[in-house]
């Protein structure tokens, strides 16, 4: 178990004075990346409202997303492009439905046991199973990690997404008008720092539970004959199709402390006004929502800078990033068993 010390929108939109945090995002995703010994060619940082989970259903339905184009995202529930969706919308636009390969799939998306609580389409299930990933996480790293951005490197141009477009918009708060623009304009005008110390870490690979049928999968991707229309295959993989990514690793995190201090000057009406707001949550860590167990806490610093520490205990996982791989080389390179494990195996 290895210790390292090292230093280093989702509507796809950065408003006017969220831009601002563009550098500072980016220098945060190639911190985490050089940190970490990740590849700035696949990972994605996950900036979350909801990210801390004590079961399967928030992990998982984060699991089946379909990345957009981003080093960074803004993720605030269930996202409303998925792999278990479009491989839905596949089914019913096969041509043949008399096949092997579709009977297989078909009967694995419709058998109850591959879906939590039921209900086919909803809550689908991935592996590793949730015990697992706690296992796993809670026998990973330890990492400390600081980042600062004066002197970080905020160049992205190398990395797979060239992009922080859906990345979150706002400091003080994940929407732009949270707490009040003229703060955040303040805040990302100036210096900022992050001090992290995660308790546990670990990059877990992922893959679709028993309702992905990798063989079927892999045909009527390789076939475009298979559907029913020619345009069918392009809404799905075309360029602008919908399936142009999937997540095959997450990274994620069992017990955290992170202190993000916005080195602006602030009166003691402003700190109060950011302290008191319901809506508040700190970039880049949203984890301040209801359904969070995050705890943050907020102090002013006798050279009028403001400070925020954000705590999570061991044993609730946190998601602060994913794998991302195109979808044409999930299923050429692999027979899309990035994907998915034996086409019949159940969890």
């Amino acid at each position: 178990m290895a210790t390292t010390t090292l230093e280093a929108p989702s509507n796809g939109i950065l408003e006017a004075q969220g831009a601002q945090l563009e550098a500072p995002t980016n220098g945060i995703y190639n911190t985490l990346v050089q940190s970490l010994n990740l590849s700035d060619q696949s990972f994605q940082m996950i900036q979350g409202v909801l990210p801390v989970q004590s079961n399967a259903e928030g992990l998982y339905n984060y699991f089946d997303g379909i990345p957009p184009q981003s080093v960074g995202v803004l993720y605030e529930g269930n996202p409303l492009n998925n792999l278990s969706g479009n491989y839905a919308t596949m089914l019913s636009k096969t041509e043949d439905t008399n096949t092997f390969l579709y009977k297989i799939a078909f009967g694995n998306f419709m058998n109850v046991n591959n879906w939590i609580g039921g209900s086919v389409g909803v809550n689908p299930r991935y592996t590793p199973e949730f015990a697992e990933l706690q296992r796993r996480v809670n026998n990973g790293s330890t990492a400390t990690i600081h980042f600062d951005s004066q002197t970080c490197n905020s160049n992205i141009e190398q990395s797979w997404a060239k992009s922080n477009g859906s990345s979150g918009v706002g400091f003080w708060g994940k929407k732009y008008n949270s707490v009040s623009e003229q703060l955040n304009q303040v805040a990302s005008a100036n210096r900022i720092t992050v001090d992290m110390h995660f308790n546990k870490f670990a990059f877990l690979d992922v893959r679709a539970g028993g309702w992905f049928y990798s063989g079927y999968f892999t045909d009527m991707y390789k076939n475009p004959d298979q559907f029913q229309e020619a345009s069918d295959w392009n809404n799905l993989f075309g360029p602008e199709g919908s399936l142009q990514r999937v997540t095959n690793q997450s990274l994620i995190v069992s017990g955290y402390t992170i202190t993000v201090r916005s080195w602006a000057t602030y009166s003691e009406s402003e700190f109060k006004k950011i302290q008191k707001s319901t809506e508040t949550n700190v970039w880049p860590f949203y984890t301040s929502g209801s359904s969070s167990s995050a705890t943050s806490s907020y102090k002013h610093n006798e050279d009028k800078s403001i400070s925020v520490t954000i705590t999570s205990q061991p044993g609730d996982l946190q998601i602060l990033g994913m794998g991302v791989i195109p979808t044409d080389r999930a299923v050429v390179g692999g027979s899309a068993n990035h994907l998915a494990k034996a086409p019949s195996r159940l969890i």
